[in-house]
């Protein structure tokens, strides 16, 4: 056997099993962007589905088989809109500044007696809510119908 092809051969063979792969990489680039996997091997991105988080095409997701849903997919999250502020009874419909979302509709929670300070709170009847508290700044009932006593009553 000629000497030169013997050594071309172990050239080859040195070439194959040692430098090429440590030149080479084992793992393909990845990186994590919006909670998404994103592979940087051309093959490997069309070979693997790339998982999409949040609700965005599946709103199945949010409503667990409710009916009707409490729970919609809002900007690509699930969100309760019988209680968001910024979501309240359907997405994007926002309550105004110091109202809450009771059950899907926005309450002025400072003057509604059904729901005074905070949703499903009921004022007494006869009382009413100011500054979402019932009865707020109200006389004390009196047992007798008779005026009160004052300071100018007493030193005469």
């Amino acid at each position: 056997m000629n000497p030169t092809l013997v050594q071309t051969l172990t050239f080859v063979t040195f070439m194959v099993l040692v430098v090429i792969p440590i030149e080479g990489k084992s793992k393909p680039n990845t990186y994590h962007q919006n909670n998404v996997t994103v592979v940087s091997s051309p093959w490997l991105k069309n070979a693997v589905k790339q998982r999409v988080s949040g609700c965005f095409g599946r709103p199945r997701v949010c409503s667990q088989g409710e009916f009707p849903a409490r729970i919609l997919c809002c900007r690509n999250r699930c969100v309760n809109v019988t209680s968001d502020r910024n979501n309240c009874g359907f997405c994007a419909i926002r309550c105004p500044f110091n109202w809450q979302c009771c059950g899907g509709f926005c309450r002025n929670i400072n003057l509604s007696f059904l729901n005074c300070g905070r949703c499903g709170h009921r004022c007494p009847i006869g009382s009413l809510c100011w500054f979402g508290m019932c009865g707020y700044a109200n006389e004390p009932a009196s047992d007798s119908h008779q005026p009160h006593e004052t300071a100018r009553d007493k030193l005469n």
